[in-house]
């Protein structure tokens, strides 16, 4: 599930725990509040800026009830199995934009007639379950120049990414950043998730007025003022990916360049998700968007790492005899 493989540091828990005292209570405002100016602050906008939800996925689901109707919903395939969920779901027409191997990219080429209609895309940046970066800032300011076309990025990844298009904010109203506390920040079980887009979008979601538990706004909070622990943790991800993708490429393994937290795979054997299940190791199998000899493994701590391993070379050689 791409998550932190390890607690944040005691200084978020405590603060949880103590906040659990007053669960009786709902969430004080000036919490809330607090909560948002340490994000405005984060992601460099004004906080009239971000819509705050519980978790990512709603706001997607959200902005595709919103701003779907009478629109075509442009998305990639393979996409966040939420996008694509919330696409079928939707009771606009649809279009998947097929990434390809080995850069797995968005090509604009299909989209050249269909932006000039009102559409509404939506794409993840970094790419899930490809790791990709799909989006160029040219092809981006290439579909926002359409104003027909309303843009939805999930940046989930960005801070592994070192890529966000953020600062496109205020020239395009067309344009929403979507972003979550779940994957680099480790607080996936708290479930925040914040939306930055311009005035015309952000009105829309007046109303939407979402209750955020206390103990996950408190998370939020300290974990925005000890960031320290995310930076290691990227550092971590990005030498124990190193050090992964160095040994399966001795295995004759495919794999296709990351700009997240975990990693794209690919090989000769069909089905080799359940192969490793087999053993004790979880990944994820992407035989529904790209084939059973794909599977998507998360970069976990040194010891999962180690485990993972040396189960898919035992794989791969009993295979070769």
């Amino acid at each position: 599930m791409n998550e932190m493989y390890k607690a944040p540091p005691k200084e978020i828990i405590h603060s949880v725990k103590e906040c659990i005292n007053l669960i009786n209570r709902y969430t004080p405002q000036k919490e809330v509040d607090t909560l948002m100016n340490l994000l405005s602050l984060y992601a460099k906008v004004p906080s009239e800026a971000i819509v705050l939800s519980t978790g990512s996925d709603l706001l997607i689901k959200e902005f595709m009830f919103l701003f779907s109707n009478n629109r075509k919903i442009i998305i990639a395939e393979p996409t966040f199995v939420i996008i694509n969920n919330s696409a079928q779901n939707a009771d606009s027409a649809s279009l998947k934009i097929k990434l390809s191997e080995p850069d797995f990219k968005i090509s604009l080429e299909p989209l050249h007639h269909e932006l000039k209609k009102p559409s509404l895309l939506v794409f993840d940046n970094p790419n899930n379950p490809t790791g990709s970066l799909i989006l160029t800032q040219d092809d981006i300011e290439t579909i926002l120049e359409h104003k027909n076309a309303i843009l939805l990025i999930d940046e989930a990844y960005f801070e592994f990414s070192k890529v966000s298009y953020v600062k496109l904010i205020n020239k395009y109203p067309n344009l929403a950043i979507l972003r979550t506390l779940s994957k680099s920040f480790g607080l996936a079980g708290s479930g925040i998730g914040y939306l930055i887009a311009g005035d015309l979008i952000c009105k829309k979601f007046q109303g939407l007025e979402i209750m955020l538990p206390y103990p996950s706004v408190i998370a939020g909070i300290k974990a925005l003022m000890h960031q320290n622990y995310m930076t290691d943790y990227i550092n971590e991800v990005e030498t124990e990916k190193r050090r992964i993708i160095d040994f399966v490429l001795e295995l004759g393994v495919v794999v296709y360049p990351s700009y997240t937290n975990f990693i794209l795979m690919k090989t000769e054997l069909q089905g080799i998700s359940e192969k490793l299940a087999e053993l004790g190791v979880l990944v994820y199998d992407a035989s529904n968007q790209l084939g059973s000899e794909y599977f998507r493994v998360t970069i976990g701590s040194k010891k999962e790492n180690d485990f993972f391993l040396e189960t898919l070379k035992n794989i791969v050689i009993s295979n070769k005899d």
